[in-house]
């Protein structure tokens, strides 16, 4: 439960924070792009909290989680043979006078 919201109506609450002109930079250009810089802040804010943090670890963990598991299938599976197949001359001929 929010602990700022009344029953009956909404309150502003006001936040403020700094930025490094340097190491924040992309950040003060981002922002000074948008008309309403407020609503760009809470936007980001919603969708960085909503969003789960998934990190380079947990993509390799899935890999090799997924890997072992085509192991395992690959080990149980049957062994695919390719089929040959044999041209007939005729075709044969007639694709090497369209030149495939």
């Amino acid at each position: 439960m929010n602990p700022y919201a009344r029953k009956d109506t909404a309150m502003l609450v006001r936040r403020s924070f700094s930025l490094d002109t340097e190491r924040d930079a992309a950040l003060i250009a981002w922002l000074d792009q948008k008309d309403n810089v407020s609503e760009a802040i809470r936007a980001a804010l919603r969708d960085h909290c909503g969003s789960p943090q998934i990190t380079l670890a947990d993509v390799c963990c899935a890999i090799g989680r997924l890997s072992e598991r085509l192991d395992s299938l690959n080990s149980n599976a049957a062994p695919i043979r390719a089929e040959t197949t044999h041209e007939s001359p005729e075709l044969a001929a007639n694709l090497d006078r369209l030149g495939l």
